[in-house]
């Protein structure tokens, strides 16, 4: 048995690596289709709402940049489920900064 020492520890270190590794990307893929799908019909509902208001509604939130709010607030949706999917995986915490001034 020249190769005994492989199999021991292939059975022994690698398969749970895999199985782990496998779970981790099931559970990120089902998670981004998830949060991908959400994504998409809160922001379908959103437009849906804004397109049955009236001409001067809707020009006013134009003039107010509703659009680029709702996209901000989408972005850091985004954003913080990325962050916490990072240090689910990982055993961390991290963080993007400092956010208040001092």
């Amino acid at each position: 048995m020249q190769f005994q020492w492989l199999f021991t520890f292939l059975s022994t270190v690698g398969a749970p690596l895999v199985k782990k590794v496998l779970v981790a990307l099931g559970i990120g893929t089902v998670t981004m289709i998830g949060l991908t799908a959400l994504s998409t019909a809160a922001k379908g509902f959103i437009t849906a709402q804004v397109g049955g208001m009236p001409a001067d509604v809707v020009q006013l939130l134009g003039v107010i940049k509703f659009d680029v709010a709702v996209n901000i607030i989408f972005s850091a949706f985004t954003t913080r489920a990325t962050i916490a999917g990072v240090n689910k995986v990982t055993g961390s915490k991290s963080s993007l900064g400092s956010v208040g001034g001092s």
